[in-house]
């Protein structure tokens, strides 16, 4: 099967073994998958992905990660049974499905294997993948495969915005426009936040955060970012969603957030970064840092694609070829795009 392979810094379009389901597993052959911001990164940060997520929690799933193997990612995916491994009776080839990225296998770290960061789990960037049986979620056939590929992203969104505990009598500015600040975005409106501020120094971006539902955008390049909230809202943000990642950027949101409000991050900085803890305690602030989601979380994203509740389509500005994916990862740094999917 044809793959886009990552060798250390390298992509390229190459031929792949298909893999061979095991028990309870499932080959899928892949209809739409995501680019992801992690995956931007760890084209060009992986080394320093590895370390920070040893540093943080050991043994992990990707602590033994041998980079020096090459690897197909891709996590954000739809995809379509075409061969259930031994023990799977409750699935059928043909069945649409998507899931959270883990690949059950008793000789893996942790007893899973992250798909799209493992030699020994192809990601979605393949025509092919192994998906684990227990996990799968069947794709409402309302949602076309494109909108199903943002479910693990919009899970992302659902999480951080759970974990901040957002009331809905308070407002919220949300820093930065690409896809987990939009689907971040997503959720605040659908949990019925009054008032939502989304800063973005992209027109495009701003747009797009308009047409999802924010209230107020920004271009923090031309106007004062709290000036323009305080003016909308009638007082600081008591919550601030740090959803850029670049340095300077968790300094900004704990100047902006309300004295005793919560700065939830969700961006991530690849650098070094540098605060001044005086601020956060003259502020009696609360900084919270996010990651992933649960599977309730996952389910309930895809649920919420499919009863119409949310709707991710508007965020997907461009599809591309496997051909073209090599070239679309450069590419994203144009902030004209948001998610690009690749298609089969």
């Amino acid at each position: 099967m044809r793959a886009m392979v990552l060798r250390g810094d390298q992509l390229a379009i190459e031929e792949v073994p298909v893999p061979t389901p095991g028990p309870m597993q499932v080959l899928a052959r892949v209809s739409a998958c995501g680019i992801c911001g992690s995956d931007l990164h760890a084209a060009r940060f992986m080394d320093e992905m590895i370390e920070g997520t040893v540093r943080a929690s050991g043994r992990s799933a990707w602590s033994t990660l041998d980079t020096s193997r090459p690897f197909v990612m891709g996590h954000e995916f739809a995809a379509e049974i075409v061969e259930c491994g031994p023990g799977v009776d409750s699935w059928e080839p043909g069945a649409r499905v998507t899931c959270m990225p883990m690949l059950f296998a008793p000789d893996a770290p942790n007893g899973f294997y992250s798909i799209g960061y493992a030699a020994e789990a192809v990601g979605g960037y393949g025509e092919f993948l192994l998906l684990s049986a227990p996990l799968l979620l069947r794709i409402p056939g309302n949602v076309p495969d494109v909108v199903a590929a943002t479910t693990e992203p919009l899970a992302v969104g659902l999480h951080t915005v759970r974990q901040a505990k957002v009331q809905p009598a308070e407002h919220a500015v949300v820093m930065g426009a690409g896809p987990i600040g939009l689907m971040t975005l997503l959720w605040l409106k659908k949990d019925g936040i009054r008032h939502v501020t989304v800063s973005d120094p992209s027109p495009h971006r701003r747009t797009l955060a308009t047409q999802l539902g924010a209230d107020l955008v920004v271009d923090p390049r031309s106007e004062n970012l709290a000036d323009a909230v305080f003016a909308a809202a009638g007082a600081p943000a008591p919550v601030v969603f740090e959803c850029v990642g670049i340095e300077g950027t968790l300094e900004d949101a704990m100047e902006l957030v309300a004295r005793g409000g919560r700065v939830i991050v969700a961006g991530v900085c690849m650098k070094e970064d540098r605060i001044r803890p005086l601020v956060g305690i003259n502020k009696q602030l609360t900084i919270q840092f996010v990651l992933g989601y649960t599977p309730q979380e996952f389910a309930d994203s895809l649920a919420a694609l499919g009863d119409g509740s949310i709707d991710t389509a508007p965020m997907v500005t461009r599809e591309v070829s496997l051909d073209e994916l090599p070239a679309a990862f450069a590419a994203l740094a144009d902030p004209r795009d948001c998610k690009v999917v690749l298609r089969f």
